[in-house]
Order: structure tokens, then C-alpha cells, then sequence
């Protein structure tokens, strides 16, 4: 992989190691529920590669912002977990301390991953 670009993984586990691992927060079980369910859905769909034989059916899945999977992570994202969040994290992301400096590789250009294909 391009040094420019990082892997998913490397893009959600930056700056965690900054958030204490005992702090604690109190949410809302349904919001969580909801979360928990929305991934979960995630994991249903994706962990097979029978349920998306093809991009069509990945994109009926993926839905807009109205339906489907990314309907259900804007609510997550916007309304449930935002929330969630204590005032000096919102802070953190606001000033950008937690956002990885580099791009996730999907932000390559496609030639450069050696494929001009999705």
C-alpha cells in the first residue's frame, strides 16, 4: 500500500491510545441498541460474499441517505452516537487531534492501486 494512504483499520484505531481505557460515559440503551443492531446488519451482509455478487448489489444495500446500510450509519453517526460524545472529545475532533493525517486508501486514485476498476 501507497505511504500516503492507510488502511481502514489504521483510520479508526488512530489516536486511541490518547482516550484513557477506564474513562466511562453513560448512553442510552436503545441509541446503543441501535448501533449495535446497525453493525451488526453490516457484519450479516458483508461477512459472506454471496450476499454482493456484484456492485449492484452492493449499492442496493449501501442505499442513500433516505434507506439502507448508509441511511442507518448517518442515524448512528449523527443522531445517536454524536451525542454520546463528551464535550472535550467533540473538541479533539474539532481541532483535529483525532483525525489520522493521512488519507484512508480509498482516497487513491484508482490507477495507483493498480486497478482502474471498482
Amino acid at each position: 500500500m501507497d505511504k500516503r494512504y492507510t488502511s481502514v483499520e489504521e483510520q479508526v484505531e488512530y489516536s486511541l491510545d490518547s482516550i484513557d481505557e477506564g474513562r466511562r460515559i453513560e448512553v442510552s440503551a436503545r441509541d446503543l441498541v441501535y448501533a449495535y443492531n446497525t453493525i451488526w446488519e453490516m457484519i450479516g451482509f458483508f461477512h459472506n460474499p454471496d450476499h454482493y455478487p456484484n456492485i449492484a448489489a452492493v449499492q442496493k444495500f449501501i442505499g442513500s441517505k433516505d434507506a439502507g446500510a448508509f441511511h442507518l450509519l448517518a442515524e448512528c453517526y449523527y443522531r445517536k452516537l454524536e451525542v454520546m460524545l463528551p464535550a472535550d472529545i467533540h473538541q479533539e475532533y474539532d481541532g483535529g487531534v483525532l483525525d489520522n493525517p493521512a488519507s484512508p486508501y480509498y482516497h487513491q486514485p484508482w490507477d495507483e492501486q493498480g486497478s482502474d476498476k471498482i
